[in-house]
């Protein structure tokens, strides 16, 4: 009776929410007076010309006015089956940051702590976008161009598989943000990104309690990656996108109680996405390689990827369903369904996962975006 009522509130917001408007958080939308659905479909997510401006800099060439430099995103989650000594409510926030000091562009993502974590910086970095090359630089604590980005663009309340598997002690997932340069360039429809990192952050986009592992671990030497994306046909109505990925390092990691060791990784990645009016298909696969996960010289190779499927009944909402598996060396795999719908400055998500030969978990989650936005 309970998922019966639960589920017939959440239909009736969402249908009553269908033709609402949406707003933009003051940040950009103040500067170069947009409205959100300009760069957003359901908030945080990007729709094409969120991608573009966020590609360029978060710079337009429009007249810029002044502009509140920072606004909270807060969220609060709710868990059916929470974990263990885990709350059923669960809070969690970031500060998001924005200031144009010339030609360089600052941002921050902070987090306000959530479910026992603490505080801390997510993203902070400085950026500069070359017009005449179609080039973007930036440096300092970034997140690695993923095509589905943990902490700035998640669709859902579910991590993306493989984006956060460790393999054996290594604890350095795709998802965490990396210390570094970050280059980027457009050669007509193809997109190129490089990475030169040389540390990482360790925990969670909203704050979340970080696991403790049993090791410490640092960057030996630099992680170097590149990433590339080509648009093979686009018209109003349809796209085609393809990508790969190389990416690898040397994490040093000392167990308690061991001499340190070096794990020399590579992780290989494939990407395809299309597009046909309201309907969204994408799909990725990782490989990986990492020639000493445990100290002694073991080899172990991992592997993951997710297809996914959206429908946007309205560009301000969508109803997904996502089948996502990963082996590290273990395999991990489930179904995740999931809808959300935007009325600014809200998000209302809902989610139901199922792992295979388990009982479904529900959560949803309400986020909320201020200060609110202002009318023109």
């Amino acid at each position: 009776m309970f998922n019966k009522l639960l589920i017939a509130t959440l239909a009736t917001a969402f249908l009553a929410l269908l033709c609402a408007p949406a707003r933009a958080i003051p940040i950009f939308a103040q500067r170069y007076h947009l409205r959100c659905g300009q760069c957003h479909s359901v908030l945080p997510e990007l729709n094409a010309f969120g991608n573009y401006f966020r590609n360029h800099g978060y710079r337009l060439p429009l007249p810029a006015h002044g502009t509140t430099v920072f606004a909270i995103r807060y969220q609060m989650e709710y868990d059916k089956q929470p974990a263990p000594d885990n709350p059923r409510f669960v809070p969690g926030g970031i500060v998001l940051a924005n200031a144009d000091i010339g030609d360089i562009t600052g941002f921050i993502h902070y987090t306000l702590g959530a479910g026992g974590g603490p505080s801390a910086t997510y993203l902070l970095f400085f950026s500069n976008y070359n017009e005449r090359t179609q080039s973007l630089y930036r440096v300092g604590l970034y997140e690695l161009p993923l095509a589905q980005s943990p902490g700035e663009r998640l669709d859902d309340l579910q991590q993306y598989g493989y984006y956060g598997a460790h393999v054996g002690l290594n604890n350095l997932p795709l998802s965490s943000p990396r210390w570094g340069l970050q280059a980027d360039r457009t050669f007509g429809k193809l997109h190129v990104y490089t990475t030169a990192s040389i540390a990482s952050f360790q925990g969670a986009p909203y704050g979340g309690k970080p696991v403790p592992t049993g090791e410490r671990t640092w960057m030996s030497f630099p992680e170097l990656s590149v990433w590339l994306r080509d648009t093979l046909l686009q018209t109003n109505k349809s796209e085609l996108d393809i990508g790969a990925t190389a990416l690898g390092g040397t994490l040093g990691i000392q167990p308690t109680g061991r001499l340190p060791f070096a794990d020399l990784y590579e992780r290989y990645g494939l990407l395809a996405h299309a597009q046909y009016g309201d309907l969204d298909l994408q799909a990725e696969q990782w490989y990986g390689d990492d020639h000493d996960s445990d100290g002694f010289l073991t080899n172990q190779h991992s592997s993951g990827g997710y297809v996914r499927l959206k429908y946007y009944p309205i560009p301000h909402a969508y109803l997904g369903l996502r089948y996502d598996a990963y082996q590290n060396p273990f395999i991990n795999r489930d179904f995740v369904y999931y809808g959300a719908v935007q009325i600014a400055p809200f998000r209302i998500l809902a989610q139901e996962v199922q792992p295979p030969a388990q009982h479904p978990f529900f959560s949803a989650a309400l986020t909320v975006a201020f200060p609110p936005p202002l009318k023109y």
